[in-house]
């Protein structure tokens, strides 16, 4: 039987050669999207789970209530804190990154040469380095070539290098005691070696640097400051066995008391983070997995699969009478309805098992495009594995069922003597109704993409074209590996010189960083205090002309104002917090550290500026003057449209400028517009998706619908005949058969239109700064969507409109 099955469901197959191509090709499609989201979902949701510990360890993470903001960050304090003060904890691992670092291999065992500069020849690199200590050995699972986890990260100047990085530096893991020289300053002995990290780990680190050494890199470094933190600093738990987070709640209320004082606790909320979620949020990796738009992909997978098994469906059952005769016969002769089940259930399988060979050549095709614009590590290896294998055979079983099982108990469900009649055809219009249905879910669901697609455009243009209160364009930032004022002197006066450069300031970062210093403040104005979480802003004199933030009262920054007392510049939004309306009436005013001593003057107010991405709010913002925190460089061209020779001229320049003031440093540049555009990557990827997903969805939709005018012109072939000769023009014929296939396209647009509204309302939800949804892009989305349809369904009903009438009439 199996084999009889199969020989008919092969002729089914070739006597349909058009219809098969329609439905092969469309499922095809639809399985190689969900194979490919498998693999990114996959990816994406298996960070971190290889761990030993995993179900115990936790990031303690810093919760502002009043904004209801959870920074991944905390104080430098939190690490001595918990280890004083939270016996359930096993180990704490505190993380810091830090990143720009010159590394040079130093000489073996002996170090750097005497006049502590590399020998000629050797290479340098720029780096990401972090400094940890041997904790972070007992909380994360390392597999060790060489060295001692228990003492490797024990004393001041010591590193562990991983595998690559050893071999990338010495060609050897063989490098126990060799050095390596850290911005021309501190030589630091290697020793440990451990193997590279997988792809799955939201701890990349190829350089760990002995925490004793922080002090010795940044002096002015606070072991156990609880006034401000950076989201580059990072604790890590390991609780005891039976201990959940959720006992520890009282634990971490009590150590903001202990630490910030119990006024604290109204704004202030300590909270653990479980290993496996970090991956969501901002980690070490240098990008965060998207919960939403994993759902999203999920779904569109899901639709455009759906999409494709409808067309199988629809072209199935519009084919129904041609197999009437043969189901009548079977049943007649005896054949019962389970072996009518299986033989159309046969067909589908053969359909489906051609479409997944051919879903996995698109796969292999495909996904090296996929990896790249989504920047996640899949290689085409990725599709077969054990995994990918058994959801791809589930896949095709779903898949047959989904597309097959309708059909097969339609067909198998005519009455013997019903189909054997001539007429019987006359019977299938119950049929037409539940196509005409899966019609209009399948462009629904195309006209929803097309509307998300347009709108998420339109809010990536919007990032784009926001005015952000300073200006973004032509300004290069350069890292500065040293501070010291008689170097900047020397850079600042190389680089004025070129004809280029119009204006170069000094400072911690850009006027927007997604990497930012948050400090509390505090404003006394008698017995009322009002606290103010603030973003500190380090910049020189320059720093509002190279920006082009404007001052609103007061006056801008002098490089003198590096005394005790400060001398700052705040925004908008902080005299908002602090109850002061009049810019010009909060300059003399004082503001505080935290509840300390220690306070700063106001001399000026700066118009509001995005010191954030778009996704948040402005934060209050104090700039001021702290060369020590100086290490970047904003450098504004003479140009605001540079040409390419000019840009050209300009880095020329800068290099010169940059080297003869750090020799043996690695350069690197970047433009400030390129760093910002980095914050909407996310948002990017997931237009860049819904627009590859709306054009298949919207081109398997169009092929079903072009299967469907195709059955219903043959079908009508000998009325478009009679009407011909009766008078009827080529253009009537083409509405008369155009009209029935609209009418779902409209309703599709009804249907669709609220729910797409509805979506991106959600979807912008995530943005503080926003643009509003329109009507007029559902009326542009359904004209679209009219017209697809239009031109997929005129084509057959044009070529049956111009059928010869005397040919017409003799089809049957």
């Amino acid at each position: 039987m199996i084999k009889n099955h199969l020989t008919i469901a092969f002729r089914s197959f070739l006597n349909g050669k058009g219809y098969s191509f329609i439905n092969v090709t469309g499922l095809a499609v639809g399985m190689a999207c969900a194979i490919l989201l498998f693999l990114v979902i996959r990816h994406e949701t298996s960070y971190d789970l290889a761990q030993s510990r995993l179900d115990r360890i936790y990031r303690v993470e810093t919760e502002n209530i009043k904004e209801n903001h959870t920074y991944p960050g905390t104080y430098t304090g939190m690490a001595n804190a918990l280890r004083a003060d939270l016996p359930e904890a096993e180990t704490v691992a505190p993380i810091m990154q830090r990143g720009g670092k010159t590394m040079v291999a130093g000489m073996p065992a002996t170090g750097m040469p005497a006049t502590g500069v590399p020998a000629a020849g050797v290479p340098a690199f720029r780096e990401s380095v972090v400094f940890a200590d041997n904790a972070l050995f007992r909380t994360l699972d390392y597999t060790w070539v060489a060295g001692d986890p228990a003492r490797a990260l024990s004393q001041p100047n010591a590193i562990v290098l991983t595998r690559g990085y050893a071999e990338k530096y010495f060609g050897t893991v063989d490098v126990l005691g060799n050095t390596i020289r850290m911005d021309n300053k501190q030589d630091l002995t290697v020793t440990g070696v451990v193997e590279d990290y997988p792809a799955t780990t939201s701890f990349p680190f190829n350089m760990l640097v002995s925490f004793a050494t922080v002090k010795q890199v940044d002096p002015g470094f606070e072991e156990n400051k609880w006034n401000g933190w950076n989201d580059n600093f990072q604790v890590f738990v390991v609780l005891k066995n039976d201990v959940a987070p959720e006992q520890l709640i009282g634990r971490l209320e009590s150590v903001v008391v202990k630490y910030m004082g119990k006024e604290a606790l109204s704004d202030k909320r300590f909270k653990l983070n479980h290993l496996s979620e970090i991956h969501y949020a901002g980690n070490f990796g240098g990008r965060s997995a998207n919960v939403g738009l994993l759902k999203t992909l999920s779904v569109i997978g899901a639709l455009v699969l759906l999409i494709a098994c409808f067309n199988f469906i629809n072209l199935s059952t519009a084919r129904a009478f041609k197999r009437a005769k043969e189901v009548g016969i079977r049943k007649a002769i005896g054949s019962n309805r389970k072996a009518l089940i299986y033989q159309f259930l046969t067909e589908a399988g053969l359909i489906t098992f051609f479409a997944g060979t051919v879903a996995l050549v698109l796969s292999v095709l495909l996904l090296p495009v996929l990896a790249a614009a989504l920047a996640i590590p899949l290689a085409v290896d990725d599709l077969f594995t054990g995994s990918t294998a058994i959801f791809t055979g589930f896949l095709l079983l779903m898949t047959t069922l989904l597309a097959g099982i309708y059909p097969a108990l339609r067909l198998s469900g005519m009455a013997p003597i019903w189909a054997l009649k001539s007429n019987a055809t006359v019977r299938a219009g119950q049929w037409f109704s539940m196509r005409e249905g899966l019609v209009v879910v399948q462009f629904a669901v195309s006209l929803v993409l097309i509307c998300c697609a347009m709108l998420i455009d339109r809010q990536l243009d919007f990032f784009r074209n926001a005015d952000l209160g300073f200006d973004k364009s032509a300004i290069i930032t350069v890292g500065l590996p040293d501070n010291k004022p008689e170097k900047l002197h020397t850079l600042r006066e190389q680089l004025i010189r070129s004809a280029q450069i119009r204006g170069v300031s000094f400072s911690f970062n850009s006027a927007s960083a997604e990497s930012n210093w948050m400090q509390a403040m505090e404003y006394r104005e008698g017995p009322k205090v009002v606290q103010v979480k603030t973003q500190m802003k380090m910049g020189d004199s320059h720093y509002f002309d190279t920006y082009g933030i404007r001052m609103l009262a007061g006056e801008p920054l002098k490089d003198s104002d590096t005394t005790r007392n400060f001398r700052i510049v705040v925004n908008e939004i902080f005299l908002g917090r602090i109850g002061i309306a009049n810019p010009r009436a909060a300059v003399g005013q004082r503001v505080y550290y935290g509840d300390g001593n220690e306070f700063a003057t106001i001399v000026g107010v700066v118009r509001n500026f995005h010191v954030n991405s778009l996704h948040q709010k402005i934060d209050p913002t104090i700039i001021q003057v702290v060369p020590n925190n100086f290490y970047q460089a904003g450098i504004k061209l003479q140009s605001e449209k540079p040409t390419s020779a000019s840009i050209q001229s300009a880095l020329a320049d800068i290099e010169k400028a940059w080297t003869g003031a750090f020799p043996d440093q690695v350069f690197e540049y970047s433009f400030l517009d390129e760093t910002l555009a980095q914050a909407y990557q996310s948002e990017t990827r997931t237009a860049r998706l819904i627009e590859a997903a709306t054009i298949l969805a919207v081109l398997i939709a169009s092929m079903g619908l072009f299967g469907l005018a195709t059955f219903t012109a043959e079908q009508r072939t000998k009325e478009i005949g009679v009407r011909k000769v009766l008078g009827a023009s080529v253009g009537s014929v083409v509405a008369l058969l155009s009209r029935d296939f609209l009418k779902p396209v409209v309703l599709a647009i009804l249907i669709a239109s609220p729910i797409a509204w509805y979506l991106m309302n959600q979807w912008l939800q995530n943005f503080e700064f926003k643009i509003s949804v329109s009507w007029w892009l559902f009326a542009v989305a359904g004209s679209l969507m009219t017209v697809i349809a239009l031109v997929t369904v005129s084509f057959q009903s044009l070529r049956a409109a111009m059928l010869d009438p005397v040919r017409s009439l003799r089809s049957e």
